[in-house]
């Protein structure tokens, strides 16, 4: 027994030392002091752990050709811009754009019978996101919400919600025959950018919004509620003191896709399409001494197909097209409109003057050329032959319209600036003749640029850059603490007397029936005085040269570093073009040849009303 006692406790000795051994074999290594190797580490070992790509924009900012969805003051665009509270992480930054705006419009077709009072809410929402993941590739994608306060559908009848909505239409009803644009919601910019190709070229491709200059022949258009977007692709070649950009989209296309993915512009689809598939393409180009100068040199074209001519179902044959009365399969050929220009100025510091300087002036002229797809009556023995379709002579209807605009202004210690601008914008003596004078508005404008963002003619946009010489003046004074105050004076004449007032849609203000057929109405219509085919034999009214003036005051100015509010006020006043159109009391009458007498101007209808007013309020929050 005592053997058996002895052999237990050496094994428990042993159990016991084995625990022991076990633990110095696990922490003693780590209370003790490591040596240093001595011998040399290998180039594996040696190579440094590559650090993850950050996006240059999360410290530089964003840069201003991801920042074009926005139109707000500069100080809040750079804090927006500069924000590190938005980025997600290095390479994904996402942002907020917020503008509800408050709009009243009275009067602005100047007629006494129909003020047309608007009084309307409408709203900007827009979320986007920026991918920055390498030096060579870039992408936003921005999704916007425009729309009327209370312009959504209202609640289908049956439904008991539809009591608060008694007063307005079922927008669904069954069997519905009459279309209605809908509040849109979709995405405003979808592009992709691939950077340092060769000549360190990059190449955007997608959904785009495209901002050149004073954004006079494109630009955002981001004044108006759902602004412009460009559907195309543009090389560029961005050195450190000039620029070269070659630009193509497709602003309207009729063909549509597959698996139900449809153009709205398809006339198989929708039969209030009457367009044709449309080109945007040229070059638009920058040189830049710094701190001095800047001259951007463009050339532009608008390419529009050719329309079939429709077929006479009980005849089989073409149908007789006005704007080409010899064509057998087409109503009217490829309309090609060149608009080549320069743009001068000394603000060379992101279209702003460069720190030291006080006095900014800019110089830009465009002129157009090309062929808008009419042919019309040849000249040749026109007296004799006054029927066009018995003429076998016509030729091409030619674009010869031009623009010239020049702005100035001085900025008293950095504060108040007193400013003047003169916009001419061809117009068209003779709108019945082989030649198109007046100059053809592209995508803009809209509105102006900050810091002189109504340079158009004025924050009513009730005219358009077309028949237009417009002369203003203006001061502003930027206050430390109160935002901005601004007054301008604007003097809006006809270039050419026979031609009409165009709106900023760059329509004529006329009536639909305006044209070779009835050159004179009268009407309740928008308009002015005005002479088609500039035959003064038939005029019933003394042609005016003022469609108006305008006086605007607005103010801007930031709440906090995210939100910024915006107010205007602008007064207008009609000119002798509306007021000898209003009070006319003749009118001629193209059938009898004759002149009888106004029935609106006995009746006491649509005479002159001569004073109109606009005025806004906006809430800008960006982030």
């Amino acid at each position: 027994m005592v053997f058996h006692k002895k052999k237990r406790r050496n094994i428990m000795n042993i159990s016991k030392g084995y625990f022991y051994f076990l633990l110095l074999a696990v922490f003693l290594p780590l209370t003790m002091p490591r040596a240093e190797p001595t011998d040399s580490p290998s180039p594996e070992e040696t190579k440094p752990i590559a650090k993850s790509y950050v996006s240059p924009m999360k410290e530089k900012g964003i840069d201003p050709e991801f920042n074009r969805h926005m139109f707000v003051e500069p100080e809040l665009s750079k804090h927006s811009a500069n924000s590190q509270q938005f980025w997600l992480n290095d390479i994904l930054r996402f942002g907020l754009y917020l503008r509800p705006r408050q709009e009243s419009r009275y009067n602005l077709d100047f007629n006494a019978s129909d003020k047309g009072y608007i009084d309307r809410t409408i709203q900007t929402s827009s979320i986007y996101f920026i991918f920055d993941p390498s030096p060579y590739v870039q992408a936003k994608v921005t999704l916007q919400d425009a729309r009327v306060w209370g312009g959504e559908s209202p609640a289908s009848s049956g439904d008991i919600r539809a009591n608060f909505f008694n007063n307005t239409a079922d927008l669904y009803s069954k069997n519905q025959t009459n279309a209605v644009s809908l509040n849109q919601t979709g995405i405003r910019e979808a592009f992709v950018t691939i950077n340092q190709l060769p000549l360190h070229s990059k190449f955007q491709v997608g959904r785009q919004i495209w901002a050149y200059g004073d954004q006079r022949i494109i630009g955002g258009g981001n004044w108006t509620v759902n602004g412009l977007s460009f559907d195309g692709a543009r090389l560029m070649f961005n050195y450190d003191n000039f620029k070269i950009h070659f630009l193509m989209a497709r602003p309207y296309w009729t063909q549509s896709g597959t698996n139900g993915v449809v153009s709205a512009n398809d006339p198989k689809l929708n039969s209030a399409a009457t367009g044709t598939d449309t080109t945007l393409l040229g070059t638009y180009n920058s040189f830049t001494i710094p701190d001095w100068v800047t001259l951007d040199l463009y050339s532009l074209g608008v390419v529009r197909k050719w329309k079939k001519n429709p077929i006479n179902p009980i005849t089989g044959l073409p149908t007789s097209s006005n704007d080409d009365p010899l064509a057998a399969n087409r109503s009217r050929q490829n309309q090609n409109l060149i608009t080549t220009g320069f743009r001068l100025t000394n603000r060379t510091k992101g279209n702003f003057l460069p720190e030291g300087k006080s006095w900014d002036f800019t110089l830009e002229s465009a002129f157009q050329t090309g062929t808008s797809g009419r042919r019309i009556q040849d000249p040749y023995l026109k007296e004799y032959l006054p029927n066009e379709y018995d003429n076998v002579r016509t030729e091409r209807e030619k674009y010869t319209g031009q623009m010239h605009v020049f702005q100035t202004g001085y900025t008293f210690f950095k504060k108040l600036r007193l400013g003047g601008q003169v916009l001419y914008a061809s117009g068209d003596k003779n709108r019945a003749d082989a030649s198109i004078s007046t100059f053809q508005t592209l995508a803009n404008p809209r509105f102006g640029v900050i810091p002189y963002f109504n340079s158009v003619a004025g924050i009513s946009e009730n005219i358009n850059a077309q028949n237009l010489y417009s002369k203003s003046v203006s001061i502003s004074y930027k206050t430390d603490s109160f935002g901005e105050f601004q007054v301008t004076y604007f003097q809006n004449d006809k270039a050419e007397k026979q031609d009409a007032w165009y709106a900023i849609s760059g329509s004529a203000n006329s009536t639909s029936s305006l044209g070779e057929k009835n050159p004179y109405p009268v009407s309740s219509d928008k308009g002015s005085t005005e002479n088609y085919s500039n035959n003064s034999y038939s005029s019933p009214y003394a042609l005016g040269k003022r469609i108006y003036t305008e006086v605007d005051l607005t103010w801007h100015g930031q709440i906090n570093d995210f939100v910024s509010l915006w107010m205007g006020f602008g007064y207008l006043n009609a000119g002798d073009s509306v007021r000898n159109y209003r009070n006319s009391k003749i009118q001629y009458n193209v059938t009898t040849q004759s002149f009888e007498w106004n029935q609106n101007y006995i009746q006491g209808k649509n005479q002159l009303a001569r004073d109109a007013y606009m005025a806004y309020a906006q809430i800008n929050a960006a982030f």
